[in-house]
């Protein structure tokens, strides 16, 4: 098993562990809408979270409250990512997962070059900012449209690691939000 794989087993055995979920998720959510308001944002590209992924059932409400227009992954086959504008009450399951998309019109990954910020789903982050993903490359494709765009990852505390194995095409993120706060990368 490589050091990517080892690493995801392990973060996503500890997040079905977890227990009092939405105890961890609300000061996750509470540090990054600060963080937010620091950067003035109009557009922000976000993810649908998964049971099991930071954020939870309070990111996307939050978001939609603070005024925010929200873009949010429509995911294809082939390992392409389309982006439509998230309405509250009009997510239904996806191809994969069953992870909630919004229905709307659908944007190419272009899209995200007109977005303010990123939020991006992590298994873990490296103090350099390196993020792990779930291994299929979907947003290390799409984050090549997203050049000077704040990519932030939401992660639990113990996922900010001092070093994570990287490949060429990994892109980085510049913050990662936990709930214990926000921790800033090197360019």
């Amino acid at each position: 098993m490589d050091s990517k794989t080892a690493v995801r087993a392990t973060t996503r055995g500890a997040r079905e562990a977890l227990e009092q979920k939405m105890l961890i998720d609300v000061p996750l959510v509470t540090h990054l809408l600060t963080h937010l308001r620091t950067l003035s944002p109009h557009r922000v590209a976000a993810y649908s979270p998964l049971p099991t992924e930071p954020g939870g059932t309070a990111l996307l409400p939050a978001l939609v409250e603070e005024g925010y227009e929200v873009l949010l992954p429509v995911t294809l086959a082939g390992g392409e990512l389309q982006w439509a504008v998230y309405a509250p009450g009009e997510l239904a399951p996806g191809a994969f997962y069953d992870i909630a998309e919004p229905t709307g019109p659908r944007l190419p990954s272009t899209v995200l070059s007109t977005c303010d910020v990123i939020i991006v789903p992590a298994l873990g982050v490296d103090r350099t900012g390196v993020r792990l993903g779930q291994g299929a490359g979907y947003y290390d494709r799409a984050l090549l449209h997203a050049h000077h765009q704040p990519r932030i990852a939401l992660v639990y505390d113990n996922e900010v690691h001092d070093s994570l194995p990287a490949d060429p095409h990994d892109q980085p993120v510049h913050t990662a939000v936990t709930p214990s706060g926000v921790v800033s990368f090197p360019s």
